[in-house]
């Protein structure tokens, strides 16, 4: 006798089946349809702001030389506390004088014969100080040269005013590639949307006040009355930017 199955009767068995398989430790895999994602572009845009330095720090040493290594010691450690004298005398604080290098070697003599022999000693102390006012620098080393220093090296000048300036500098900066954005978009018929990532380049922070950046040479002219006048001239703080829009 044969008998008529049904359509519930059909899908009851399906499911009993998929029940099964489940219990059995088979997946039921499921597909969705990938959202729709809207074409990206990328702009770089760099701008800068310039400041005049009003911060310096000068490294200065002294260097003695004597026939023996007590004497070239001694007298060198007077001419740098002499140094010290005017440095706390004209009220820098000492947080802002630092010794770089304190150095003694032997100096030879060398015979026809290749023969050496010791003649002397030099000392040499070299030191920085931070923290100074560009208008009173020249000042300054004239009053240590009178002390005792006789090796001048670099001034590094600093904008205090670093801070300030390189956040104007980086929402210019946004605000160009912004502008570039716009305009290839506009290029390629399409509408710039919103950014989607904005990293920050790299940063030049030699000027910084107060953070550790490379010597540079300074240009000083020579006033016989002040001692040398520094012109620090303009310093320029870029900020780099990459921004990456959606386009509509």
């Amino acid at each position: 006798m044969k008998r008529k199955i049904t359509a519930a009767a059909c899908a009851a068995l399906v499911l009993a089946m998929l029940l099964a398989l489940t219990g059995c430790g088979a997946s039921v895999v499921t597909t969705t349809q990938p959202a729709e994602t809207l074409p990206e572009i990328t702009v770089s845009a760099s701008a800068s702001v310039k400041l005049v330095p009003d911060k310096a720090t000068v490294s200065f040493g002294v260097e003695t030389q004597e026939t023996t290594a007590e004497a070239a010691q001694k007298n060198n450690t007077e001419a740098v506390n002499r140094v010290m004298e005017v440095l706390t005398g004209r009220g820098i604080d000492e947080k802002s004088i630092r010794t770089e290098s304190y150095n003694m070697y032997p100096q030879y003599d060398w015979s026809d014969t290749g023969d050496q022999r010791i003649i002397g000693y030099v000392v040499s102390t070299s030191m920085s100080v931070q923290d100074q006012e560009i208008s009173e620098l020249g000042k300054l080393l004239s009053a240590c040269v009178e002390a005792g220093v006789n090796d001048i090296g670099s001034v590094r000048f600093l904008c205090s005013g670093y801070d300030e300036a390189y956040r104007q500098a980086l929402a210019q900066a946004v605000a160009d590639a912004k502008a570039e954005g716009e305009a290839l978009a506009a290029a390629a018929g399409k509408k710039l949307g919103d950014p989607v990532t904005i990293t920050e380049g790299w940063q030049d922070t030699s000027a910084r006040y107060g953070k550790n950046a490379d010597f540079a040479s300074a240009e000083a002219v020579m006033d016989s009355a002040t001692g040398p006048v520094f012109q620090p001239g303009e310093t320029e703080i870029t900020a780099n930017v990459t921004v990456t829009y959606s386009m509509k």
